[in-house]
């Protein structure tokens, strides 16, 4: 009878603890690129990249039949070496948070904001590299000390409702130390059975970067809408063909308590093709922001190309090309050819 406890014992928390194991999981995404002229300058140069690699851990615990306990603890990791010891494992999203069946989520930490979630990876076909929109446009942010709620969007038959408060711990100095000093909410709706998705979103005195300004070098508190939209045209017969586009406005509100008439428009479009029956898929998109602030006015344009090769469901490889153009400066362009592998995991 003792070995018969024993062993229903070992089994009970071999299972338990099966239930509660973390999920791993990461990205490794190094290519192999040709700058010329890069960051607007005179260099010519060939790097090997590491483009966001990543390595995480998730997980979540059930407490009853309607509620649960969520964490996801992510690091960017150097693969190409260029970081130097301390920078191994950089912080990326990391928060905890609590999970209502069918209603949303509640969560707590430091992870992108709902302005940048609203345009998802394929909005962007550069993402991740080092001339995705990041280069280019305002809000592409990663917040810290913030608090966000998410609904489900099974709920509300494919609408989801976000809304993300971040705290002013940092900014005393600005007078920004309450609950909810920079705001940043989404509104996104998808509809596999009729291909498209669709998100709005908004930034209220979240500071981000103006890259085509001389603030380019620091966040500015501001206001921002972003709206953006996908549609896979196999629902009308094109099939393998899909449309992304993005375009949204961003205003500065403050710098250190004093206004700024700094501003930018910026929008994309891509298109996909994937080749039917196999493994290629060709990319096209066209980017372009104009920052305009007190006698000055600059614009920044992007075209390029890619194609990915589909190994399998975790494993591809790309090839880009692509070119920036500006409106100011001696050296007016800067363009990158490269090839690379991304593994998922």
């Amino acid at each position: 009878m003792k070995k018969l406890l024993l062993a229903v014992a070992i089994t009970s928390l071999s299972l338990h603890a099966a239930q509660a194991a973390p999920t791993l999981y990461g990205k490794v995404n190094v290519s192999i690129d040709q700058f010329n002229n890069k960051s607007f300058g005179s260099e010519n140069v060939t790097e090997v990249n590491s483009n966001s690699s990543r390595i995480g851990v998730k997980g979540e615990e059930k407490i009853s039949d309607q509620l649960s306990a969520l964490y996801l603890a992510e690091w960017e990791i150097s693969v190409d070496g260029d970081e130097d010891d301390s920078q191994t494992f950089k912080k990326r999203n990391i928060y905890a948070g609590l999970k209502w069946n069918g209603f949303g989520t509640l969560k707590a930490g430091n992870y992108d904001s709902y302005f940048k979630t609203a345009a998802a990876s394929k909005n962007d076909i550069f993402n991740d590299h080092s001339f995705d929109m990041t280069s280019m446009m305002y809000g592409e942010e990663r917040l810290k000390n913030v608090v966000g709620f998410e609904t489900d969007p099974k709920r509300l038959a494919g609408v989801g409702l976000n809304i993300m408060l971040q705290q002013g711990e940092e900014n005393k100095a600005d007078g920004d130390n309450g609950v909810g000093d920079a705001i940043s909410t989404s509104i996104t709706y998808e509809n596999k059975d009729l291909g498209l998705a669709l998100a709005l979103a908004g930034d209220f005195d979240v500071k981000g970067k103006y890259s085509a300004s001389s603030f380019g070098s620091s966040k500015q508190a501001s206001d921002a809408f972003r709206l953006t939209g996908s549609y896979d045209l196999a629902k009308v017969g094109v099939e393998g063909l899909g449309l992304n586009a993005l375009y949204q406005t961003a205003k500065a509100t403050s710098s250190a308590g004093k206004a700024l008439n700094l501003e930018e428009q910026a929008w994309l479009i891509n298109a996909t093709y994937k080749i039917a029956t196999t493994p290629w898929t060709l990319k096209a998109q066209y980017q372009t922001a104009d920052t305009s602030w007190t006698g000055n006015d600059r614009t920044v344009d992007q075209y390029g190309v890619a194609v990915d090769y589909t190994l399998n469901k975790q494993a591809k490889l790309y090839g880009l090309l692509a070119q920036q153009k500006r409106d100011w400066g001696a050296e007016d362009s800067q363009s990158v050819f490269g090839v690379g592998m991304e593994l998922n995991f």
